[in-house]
């Protein structure tokens, strides 16, 4: 089919290095396995399928992986191509019955359960450092906890860990919606199990004066919950913005490389933190992860009538991230003609083609 004039192309399903938040090892669709827009299909050393078979060996043979296609039982349901697709494969009860969809979601329990526990217990070790030592301490003990998180659960679930990676990559396409709630009800439920432990180790006494490593906002202190939300919501912003940046975009692979994105995405949630950490007293800073916040509160038991600040901000996030990035794919090119000799002229591709 001849291209028009400044047409842009439909963005094909991006080439989603290991690491990234949005796939995890392989994914089919719910239905017959197709080779169109936003199918992905990612081995868990592969860099993403290629046109033909000879491509693909030679692009083992360089990158000297060379990887055995995955068994049927180790793929995960792939994003649908549309939502009116997602809304009828989500009605369907195979895809809700998937075994390793439910595993998946299992694996992201226990991370979340480890991850808040282990972040909650970093919580309550700086409670009482200098805000000098905290900003940098926070900086350094975030960055480590995110990258090795996605380090270890990238290959197995895509490492989302976090409600609101869940749902951006839900709401951009990138996560069919069955596995996106799947993933959150998991990431919730482990966070709150972690949280309970925490407390338990703590002793209700000590987790009560340091809210339990969790997130906090004083309803008495000098921010008020519509600066707190204010403050939620770009930090989450600024977040999806960055990880999807050095995390999803395929051509960000050859400058970064599948080693260093995880780091990279990882040191962003660790400058959200510390930057966010000490505006004011009585307030921990942006929580950014909404179920980390609701589990160590959870585990607490202690709830207050603002603690949607927690959630609210991040989803509307979420949303904005979302229309933006299906405004402006940063994977697709567009094709122009310079000169416009005759209606039948063909155009020339800018830079190296559509990915």
């Amino acid at each position: 089919m001849t291209p028009h004039h400044n047409a842009v192309l439909r963005p094909r399903a991006p080439n989603i290095f290991p690491g990234s938040y949005a796939v995890g090892p392989q994914v089919q669709s719910a239905s017959a396995l197709e080779t169109s827009a936003y199918r992905v299909d990612t081995g868990a050393l592969s860099l993403g399928k290629t046109d033909s078979t000879g491509d693909r060996v030679d692009e083992k043979r360089r990158l000297r992986l060379a990887p055995e296609p995955l068994p049927r039982d180790s793929v995960l349901i792939a994003p649908s191509d549309s939502w009116r697709d997602a809304l009828r494969e989500s009605l369907s009860l195979c895809v809700w019955t998937d075994p390793q969809l439910w595993k998946a979601g299992l694996i992201e329990l226990g991370s979340s359960m480890a991850f808040a526990f282990t972040t909650g217990a970093i919580g309550v070790t700086v409670s009482g450092y200098p805000v000098y030592v905290l900003g940098p301490t926070l900086f350094v003990a975030n960055t480590a906890v995110v990258s090795l998180f996605i380090y270890a659960f990238s290959t197995s679930t895509g490492a989302h860990i976090n409600p609101l990676i869940s749902i951006a990559t839900m709401l951009t396409g990138l996560t069919h919606p069955v596995r996106s709630i799947i993933y959150v009800a998991c990431q919730v439920a482990g966070s709150c199990i972690g949280g309970a432990f925490l407390r338990a180790g703590l002793g209700h006494a000590r987790a009560l004066e340091v809210h339990n490593g969790g997130c906090f906002l004083d309803p008495n202190g000098p921010v008020t919950v519509g600066q707190a939300a204010a403050i939620e919501f770009m930090a989450a912003f600024s977040l999806l913005m960055i990880a999807f940046g050095v995390g999803l975009d395929p051509r960000q692979k050859q400058l970064y490389g599948a080693a260093l994105g995880p780091l990279l995405v990882g040191m962003t949630v660790g400058l959200m933190t510390s930057g966010t950490s000490a505006l004011n007293p009585g307030y921990t800073g942006a929580g950014i992860f909404p179920g980390r916040c609701l589990g160590l509160a959870v585990g607490l038991g202690k709830f207050y009538s603002h603690d949607w600040v927690w959630w609210i901000p991040d989803i509307a996030a979420a949303v904005l991230h979302s229309l933006l990035y299906w405004a402006a794919p940063p994977y697709t090119r567009e094709i122009r003609c310079p000169e416009q000799r005759n209606t039948s002229q063909t155009g020339s591709v800018v830079g190296e083609g559509a990915v």
